[in-house]
């Protein structure tokens, strides 16, 4: 074919695509490298277009989690051909390496030749394959364009009682402000999550729920919204399971299932974690676009916050999608805003002060924008959200939507009655 054949090389640092292009001139055709740091990523990158593509998952997506997405990206793009090339061989059994559509395997540190002769098998697969795609009877033009996938935004840290679901809601209520724009709080604190109890919801289904449909019928994106419970704003929630022993029944690939399917129906799912990293909050930082670190100002919390970041770089997290939250800010507790912005040099994006409002909203079941939009706080949150908003303009369109509460505001609590 006349185009050069695509190499996506999948990891969490470039280096094994480095060593890729080191090859690229001993192929027995035109070949081009591409690095890619997340297996969510690749799907943007080969949709719609035609190009040979061989996928190379290094050994960091080499795991469980990483061939159960594997296995979703060979199921929604059936003309990749996928290698695997991994330091260590993958504990997996073979029907998972085999589902993940896996047609070589490269055990790392390799030569040349053995490089050479697994790409240029794959490369030859990959064009009679795109060959053959080209040759299929074309799409009606009468069927309607796939909507984008929406983006994924987690809250997470190392320490509890930090603020995350309160983050959560109130992000997810700016969202649901924008016109058109569909939200998702998806709570993956499976063995204590609150978001639920946050908004005053009394979901009738979970998370559990959700996974035993895509077990029988395996059409998660086509249900999901089944399984959620909507919050007057808008705002859907995918609650966490109602007893926390059903936490150990769900796993990383059953978290990327989630989101994948969350994102085909939503614009924005946003995920509160537990305060703790674990293999689940793992894959939902892998479809995260954005990581939003939350802290307290106090010692164990701001010491917390640096380990958490140090974890997250040695894992190849990219720093480039990392916010930082202080919350709870208060004068003469012994350690100031200052001294914590000190060891911190990437900054904050929000810091937000203790306030009063806050424990007034949650008692209400309501976001504190949406309760007391034009107080300090609110103002603090709606800056500190501004990338995903759209901007400081978007404060004046949250006060003029929060006036719409006040008969809310007034009503009976329905979680307490």
């Amino acid at each position: 074919m006349s185009n050069p054949s695509r190499i996506i090389v999948v990891d969490r640092t470039t280096e094994l695509a480095e060593r890729f292009r080191e090859v690229l001139d001993q192929l027995d055709g035109p070949a081009e490298v591409f690095p890619c740091l997340r297996v969510s990523d690749v799907v943007e990158m080969v949709e719609d277009d035609p190009t040979p593509t061989v996928v190379v998952a290094g050994p960091a997506i080499v795991t469980r989690s990483g061939l159960a997405r594997l296995e979703m990206l060979h199921d929604n793009c059936t003309n990749l051909v996928i290698v695997l090339a991994f330091t260590r061989r993958p504990s997996a059994a073979m029907r998972d390496i085999v589902r993940a559509g896996a047609v070589d395997m490269l055990q790392l540190p390799t030569d040349d030749s053995m490089i050479v002769a697994s790409m240029n098998r794959a490369v030859a697969l990959a064009e009679r394959n795109a060959l053959a795609a080209m040759t299929t009877e074309p799409a009606m033009a009468s069927e309607p364009a796939a909507r984008p996938r929406g983006t994924v935004v987690t809250l997470a840290s190392a320490t509890g009682g930090c603020g995350k679901t309160f983050l959560a809601t109130n992000l997810g209520y700016l969202l649901s402000r924008i016109p058109g724009h569909r939200v998702c709080i998806v709570d993956l604190d499976l063995q204590f999550g609150e978001v639920s109890t946050a908004l005053h919801l009394r979901p009738k289904y979970t998370i559990c729920d959700a996974l035993a449909r895509e077990q029988e019928s395996g059409d998660l994106k086509d249900c999901i919204e089944d399984y959620v419970v909507r919050h007057e704003s808008g705002v859907a929630v995918l609650a966490a399971p109602r007893d926390p022993s059903e936490a150990d029944r769900i796993e990383p690939p059953d978290v990327t299932k989630v989101l994948l399917a969350a994102r085909e129906n939503f614009d924005t799912v946003i995920v509160d974690t537990p305060p703790y990293l674990s293999e689940v909050v793992l894959a939902a930082f892998d479809q995260s676009t954005s990581l939003y670190a939350v802290a307290t100002l106090d010692l164990p919390s701001v010491r917390n916050m640096g380990v958490f970041l140090s974890t997250l770089e040695r894992l190849k997290i990219p720093a480039d999608n990392v916010r930082l939250i202080l919350n709870k800010a208060e004068r003469d507790v012994g350690i100031d805003v200052d001294q914590v912005k000190k060891l911190f040099p990437q900054g904050f994006s929000s810091v937000l002060p203790y306030a009063k409002e806050v424990s007034k909203s949650i008692n209400l079941g309501l976001p504190v924008v949406a309760a007391a939009p034009a107080s300090e706080i609110s103002r603090r949150i709606v800056q500190g959200f501004r990338e995903l908003t759209g901007g400081d303009d978007h404060a004046a369109a949250v006060a003029a939507a929060g006036s719409g509460w006040r008969r809310f505001l007034h009503r009976p609590n329905p979680a307490v009655s």
